[in-house]
């Protein structure tokens, strides 16, 4: 009866910490791809007021939400292959960095948008959208923080209030960009060039698995216990999450390539401009 008991612990243990191993590879590839195209893109665009240079250019793509995602994910990834017999505290710690990720990627979506607005023009101060619709595109992440927030605080103190609070706040910021994204789509065709619209459908591509991933967090608070995340369904966690995630912030990287692409020699006109503003360079 014991044996058995441990054998059934240990599987789930054992394949969580093969699920940590494949996220902290794929994920490191991730920082990578991201880090050299969003490198690439701050240099030939430069949408900030501050002076352009190497350093900044390697801090905002290194800090950037795709950035933050893959490191979120390592680190909880970590966690758990530090000991060979992670605590129930530990896998609290990991589900909560699990949780808090989400935030980067609602983020994300937020700057991609922006960004196709930005779509075939260099330097600050050029979107093509009108100020509250760029006051709206800024203005989502705050709840979507408070949400994320509210949900693993409500989680670590056992407190279900600030958890139901939390997700309500998710679940009506998410719609509320769905809705957005669609109408970008619809109505992106006539104020955004064809580059940035193209941007925004790869975007609205990402939304369904979005919406996966927002499920997956409502159900590691309130699910059954197959969604736990330290002896729950492994494969759930896989699907759900891992995988979510993947495409996730492919089409994100896909949708900022589309709208930013890193070929071609107009990018240069950008950086010349900006070295004969700044005299004495």
């Amino acid at each position: 009866m014991s044996s058995n008991a441990l054998s059934s612990t240990e599987a789930p243990i054992s394949d969580k910490r093969n699920i940590a191993i494949a996220e902290i590879v794929i994920f490191s590839l991730i920082h990578i791809i991201q880090l050299t195209l969003r490198y690439m893109q701050e240099w030939r665009y430069w949408h900030h007021k501050k002076r352009q240079s190497i350093a900044r250019c390697l801090l905002y793509s290194w800090f950037s939400m795709v950035g933050i995602f893959p490191q979120i994910r390592i680190a909880s990834s970590a966690m758990i292959l530090s000991t060979s017999s992670p605590t129930k505290s530990m896998f609290t710690a990991e589900s909560s960095m699990q949780s808090v990720g989400l935030s980067p990627l609602m983020f994300e979506v937020s700057l991609v948008l922006l960004r196709c607005g930005e779509a075939a023009e260099y330097g600050p101060g050029k979107s093509k959208y009108p100020k509250s619709l760029r006051i709206m595109m800024h203005g989502f992440r705050f709840p979507v923080a408070v949400a994320i927030v509210l949900g693993v605080v409500g989680g670590i103190i056992e407190m279900p209030a600030l958890g139901k609070a939390g997700s309500i706040v998710l679940i009506v910021v998410f719609v509320f960009v769905c809705g957005l994204v669609s109408w970008l789509a619809v109505k992106g065709r006539t104020m955004l060039t064809p580059a940035g619209h193209r941007g925004i459908l790869l975007t609205a591509c990402a939304l369904p698995f979005l919406l996966v991933r927002v499920v997956y967090f409502v159900l590691l608070e309130y699910g059954p216990s197959k969604f736990n995340p330290a002896y729950g369904d492994v494969s759930i966690l896989a699907g759900m999450g891992l995988l979510m995630e993947i495409f996730i912030v492919s089409l994100l990287i896909t949708a900022r390539i589309v709208a930013e692409p890193i070929s071609g020699s107009s990018g240069m006109k950008h950086i010349a401009s900006v070295d004969e503003e700044q005299p004495g360079n």
